[in-house]
């Protein structure tokens, strides 16, 4: 049975990837750093589904707290097929507002958080010689935003990252991926006004947004391919800028 770790893993996104893993037969580990309520509830919808799962807190941004997460999934499984970043934060100003400490912030759970879940999930992958990364970006990524300059930036710098991992360890059979799933009504998107969410409609070449069924149906195959590395996914309709 494969195994997958998905962080930021109690809510949105992550928690809809989780089940949808669990329906698909996968052993599902998933950590959670502050929101102790989406957690329980998590943990109440799993064993709907399966008893095969596990959820621990976790700071992404601390490389010994994941390191002790690394140890718990591989102690209670033994393996580690497929490892997805998913774990967001952002503070939404033009760069003129942004505290350093809030870059910081925003850096250390991406992409910081991304440096330390690649090294820990690289070790036991090297060692079965199969192995998947996804890291979940954003289309802002390529083309910037008004207000999200920390944002951006961390989301660009997974694509970087992503590819470069799939450069130096595609000869070991480690496979490493970036999925941007498009906008979604998350608790980081909570603060936009409705005219903000019709001006991103708006963007969009259908006129709508991605639906989060088809996002995570097409995760949950990416998962499990053997040929596919190096690529960015845009899960939407609108135009990315470089690729």
């Amino acid at each position: 049975m494969p195994v997958i770790l998905i962080t930021g893993g109690t809510r949105g996104i992550g928690l809809a990837l989780g089940k949808a893993f669990a329906q698909k037969g996968w052993s599902v580990a998933a950590c959670y750093h502050q929101d102790e309520e989406a957690a329980r509830q998590a943990s109440r919808d799993f064993p709907a589904i399966t008893q095969d799962f596990w959820i621990n807190r976790c700071d992404v941004s601390d490389r010994d707290q994941v390191g002790a997460m690394m140890e718990g999934v591989l102690e209670k499984w033994g393996r580690l097929d497929c490892a997805i970043h998913n774990a967001g934060a952002t503070w939404n100003a033009r760069l003129l507002n942004v505290e350093e400490a809030q870059w910081d912030a925003t850096m250390n759970v991406h992409l910081t958080g991304a440096f330390h879940i690649s090294k820990a999930c690289l070790k036991p992958m090297l060692k079965q010689k199969s192995g998947h990364l996804v890291f979940i970006s954003s289309i802002v990524a390529t083309t910037g935003n008004i207000g999200q300059g920390a944002y951006t930036a961390a989301k660009a710098g997974l694509i970087g990252l992503a590819r470069s991992l799939a450069k130096e360890y595609g000869n070991r059979n480690i496979r490493t991926n970036v999925v941007c799933p498009g906008f979604h009504k998350t608790r980081i998107a909570d603060n936009l006004s409705p005219e903000a969410e019709e001006a991103i409609r708006k963007r969009h070449l259908l006129g709508k947004t991605s639906e989060l069924k088809e996002v995570v149906d097409f995760v949950v195959w990416l998962a499990g391919t053997q040929t596919i590395s190096g690529q960015v996914f845009n899960l939407d309709s609108r135009l990315p800028g470089w690729l």
